[in-house]
C-alpha cells in the first residue's frame, strides 16, 4: 500500500473530496410586521436546556475507566470529538438505564406516557408528568429507583430529573394536530420541518423564510400548545455518496433523509441542510440535493462515480470482517495516479481504526 504522500507526488489530478460538514447556522428569530409578543402561542427559539451536562475530560479518572474507548483512533477523535466526549457516555448510560429498567418489567415506551426523555451532552434528563394516576406513579417510581441506581454507578450528573405538563405521547398528540393546522395554509410553502422542543413542552417548526403577520395569527388562534417559530438558512456540503437505503442517503458521515431516487453510492453531491442530529453517523434531512458532474481525469478510463462505488465495495469487506456491527465509510480523498493507471480512495470510518486506503485500477 502506497503512502499518501507519496501518492501526492505522483498523482496527475488531485480531486479532493469534500470536507467536513459545517455545523447548523445560527438560527435567526422569525420576526414579522408585529413583535412576537403580539402572539400568545408562539415564541422565537426552543428554549436552551437548563442543565449542563457531562463530558468524558470532565469526569473521574475512575469512572472514564468505565467506558470503552481504546477502539477510537486518535484521527477519529479529532475529526469527530463527539465520539468520546459525549456518544461513549450517551450509549454507556443509555444501556445501563435500558437494563435497569428492563429488570423492573418496563421499557421506554413506557416513560413515554408519563414524562419523556432527552440527552444534554452525555447526561440522560428523565421528565415526569406531575399529575399521575396510581399505576402511573408505580412506572414513576421504577424509573426513579433505576436513575438512583445510574447515579451510584456512574455520578450525580450522570442523570437529572425535571417535570413537565404533557407527556411524549400527549406532546405528540399536539404535533399531529400541528400539522393539520399548517397543511393547506401557505406555511407550508415555507416550511422546512416540524417537531418538538426536546427540553420543554412545545412544539417547533422550522421555515426558511419569517412568516407574515397573518401566518402567525393563524397558528396563534389554533394552536393548543406554543410553537417556537425559527427561521433557518440551510448548510450546503459537497461530497461523495457512500452508502443508501430507502430514502436515505450517506454524505461525510452524515445520514441524509429525502433522498432523490437517483442518487447512488458514488455520486458527488451538493446537499443543502438545517439541523443535524449528534450521532456516528450524524443525521440530518436534505432540503435540496444536486447530483455534480461526474469527474473523469484525462487519460482515465473510469469516471469518480465507478471508482468510489467500487472503492466503497472493498472498502466494507475490509473493515466488515474485523467487526460485527455495520460500519460506514466516508471519503477524504480520491487520486488518479496516471503512471500506474491506478486510482487510490482513502475513507475515513466509524470503525475507530486508522483510516482505510483502497486501490482501483483504472479499466
Amino acid at each position: 500500500m502506497k503512502k499518501l504522500g507519496i501518492l501526492f507526488v505522483l498523482s496527475v489530478l488531485f480531486l479532493s473530496a469534500c470536507g467536513q460538514s459545517e455545523p447548523p447556522q445560527t438560527k435567526k428569530k422569525a420576526k414579522s410586521g408585529d413583535d412576537l409578543d403580539n402572539y400568545q402561542m408562539i415564541v422565537d427559539s426552543c428554549p436552551e436546556p437548563n442543565y449542563d451536562g457531562d463530558t468524558f475530560d470532565e469526569l473521574s479518572e475512575e469512572e472514564q475507566n468505565l467506558y470503552d474507548v481504546e477502539q477510537i483512533s486518535d484521527e477519529m477523535k479529532e475529526h469527530h470529538p463527539e465520539m468520546l466526549q459525549v456518544s461513549t457516555l450517551q450509549s454507556k448510560r443509555q444501556e445501563f438505564l435500558n437494563k435497569g429498567i428492563s429488570e423492573k418489567g418496563y421499557t421506554l415506551e413506557d416513560l413515554k406516557n408519563i414524562g419523556d426523555m432527552y440527552l444534554v451532552k452525555g447526561t440522560i434528563i428523565l421528565q415526569f408528568k406531575e399529575q399521575l394516576n396510581e399505576e402511573e406513579q408505580q412506572v414513576k417510581e421504577a424509573f426513579i429507583k433505576t436513575a438512583d441506581e445510574l447515579k451510584q454507578k456512574f455520578n450525580e450528573n450522570a442523570i437529572h430529573i425535571e417535570e413537565v405538563r404533557l407527556s411524549a405521547n400527549e406532546l405528540r398528540k399536539q404535533n399531529d394536530a400541528l400539522s393539520k393546522i399548517i397543511d393547506g395554509s401557505s406555511i407550508e410553502d415555507k416550511l422546512w420541518g416540524f417537531g418538538t422542543c426536546t427540553s420543554s413542552n412545545q412544539l417547533k417548526i422550522d421555515v426558511t423564510e419569517p412568516l407574515t403577520n397573518e401566518e402567525l395569527q393563524h397558528l396563534n388562534e389554533n394552536a393548543e400548545v406554543k410553537i417556537a417559530v425559527q427561521v433557518e438558512e440551510p448548510n450546503q456540503l459537497k461530497g461523495y455518496v457512500t452508502e443508501v437505503k430507502e430514502d436515505e442517503m450517506l454524505v461525510d458521515m452524515i445520514w441524509f433523509s429525502n433522498r432523490p431516487e437517483e442518487v447512488k453510492v458514488g455520486d458527488r453531491v451538493n446537499v443543502s441542510y438545517t439541523n443535524v442530529m449528534e450521532s456516528l453517523p450524524a443525521q440530518s434531512g436534505a432540503k435540496e440535493t444536486e447530483i455534480l458532474k461526474d469527474l473523469q481525469p484525462e487519460g482515465a478510463d473510469m469516471k469518480t462515480s465507478e471508482v468510489i462505488e467500487n472503492a466503497v465495495n472493498q472498502g466494507k469487506e475490509k473493515i466488515q470482517s474485523s467487526s460485527p456491527h455495520p460500519q460506514y465509510l466516508s471519503v477524504k480523498e480520491i487520486d488518479y495516479i496516471k503512471k500506474n493507471d491506478q486510482w487510490n480512495v482513502l475513507f475515513e470510518t466509524t470503525a475507530g481504526e486508522e483510516d482505510v486506503d483502497i486501490e482501483v485500477e483504472d479499466e
